[in-house]
């Protein structure tokens, strides 16, 4: 049985992860713990740090700790997943890899390619596996998606388009995995005092959704890229000092990449995934209920066949996925890779550099 344990109840996520752990088999979550935040919030509303804590103790773990570190030296656990705040991370690594415990990092993997550095050298230096999850990538639509791409259909990629956003992560109507409830009404002095709308602790829409176009676009886009130009703006989150609106263009020598993440949209009216122009056609998404369909048409409009399959088992989610690649000796598939997340890293570095230069800056290796 492998032993997991979570550390970080400051990211939503770990309500959805907390369950995938609880439902797949030959791992057992053991224990769970939190990072303090350097500002104490003050509303215990759903979502937030305290709500997310008494969710995962209610249905999945009941043995939670005031220490991660003495967690970590009391349970030994075999792999600690991540959800911390962005900033973070590095000294979680540290610690979990210290004892030779591997780690799985919520998206993105850092606050900027220096930090994401810091990890790869931690992992190389204690010979633990580390991996980044990425919930998109768990979606039959996007593997319909790539896997339509990849079929040719469309011929080769000529610009890659995507949006992505809500409200906010507390924001009005947020929703998120593993919790069928929205978020609760919060005063704007209360979700400031949360992680997510504080820059120096890796808030903003850079990093909790511009990341997803960096990861789209270092796994479709082939050609090393040339630069990126950025710009963010804070529209609609005057109690916080991060951006909620933000753009990018990403060059390469005979493609681009759009992409774009927002705090001030309703998902809903946003497309599931991205938009892939070839050069005989285009793939998009169309949302429904519970997903999303995936369609392809030709330059003139003209609908183009897009095959479907059902989503294999071992790429339900990420500890389903960790399990399978565990049992059967399988590769972990490319998107949570420590190396391929060195690269979406370096996309995102770059924007979030232009974004303060106002000026196209190179993408680090």
């Amino acid at each position: 049985m492998v032993k997991a344990v979570i550390i970080g109840f400051a990211h939503m996520h770990v309500n959805e992860i907390a369950l995938y752990i609880h439902e797949a088999e030959g791992i057992d979550l053991v224990a769970a713990a939190d990072v303090l935040p350097e500002i104490a919030e003050i509303s215990p509303a759903r979502y937030t740090r305290e709500w997310n804590k008494e969710n995962v103790r209610k249905n999945y773990c009941n043995n939670i700790y005031d220490s991660y570190e003495e967690m970590l030296d009391k349970e030994k656990p075999d792999i600690a997943f991540i959800l911390c705040a962005n900033v973070n991370k590095p000294r979680i690594v540290e610690a979990c890899a210290r004892r030779g415990v591997s780690v799985s990092i919520e998206k993105p993997i850092a606050v900027n390619f220096e930090e994401a550095k810091k990890i790869e050298e931690t992992v190389k230096k204690y010979n633990i596996e580390a991996i980044v999850n990425w919930p998109v990538i768990w979606r039959g639509y996007m593997l319909d998606m790539i896997n339509a791409y990849k079929s040719g259909i469309v011929g080769k990629l000529k610009k890659l388009y995507y949006i992505n956003g809500h409200t906010g992560p507390l924001g009005a109507g947020a929703k998120h995995r593993g919790v069928s409830e929205t978020a609760e009404e919060m005063t704007d002095e209360a979700r400031k005092r949360t992680w997510w709308y504080q820059k120096k602790m890796g808030g903003g829409a850079f990093l909790d959704i511009l990341c997803y176009g960096c990861m789209y676009s270092a796994l479709l886009q082939t050609d090393e890229p040339l630069g990126v130009m950025a710009y963010g703006e804070n529209l609609n989150t005057p109690y916080s000092d991060a951006e909620d609106n933000v753009t990018a263009i990403i060059r390469y020598p005979e493609t681009v990449t759009v992409a774009e993440g927002t705090w001030t949209a309703p998902q809903k009216v946003l497309p599931a995934g991205p938009v892939i122009i070839g050069e005989k056609g285009v793939i998009y998404t169309v949302r429904k209920e519970g997903g999303a369909d995936v369609l392809a048409v030709d330059m003139y409009g003209n609908p183009i066949e897009v095959k479907t399959s059902p989503l294999p088992d071992n790429m339900k989610n990420i500890a389903e996925h960790y399990m399978h690649s565990k049992r059967t000796g399988e590769p972990l598939t490319r998107e949570v890779t420590l190396e391929q997340n060195m690269k979406v890293m370096a996309l995102l570095d770059a924007a979030i550099r232009s974004g303060e230069s106002h000026k196209e800056e190179s993408v680090k290796k």
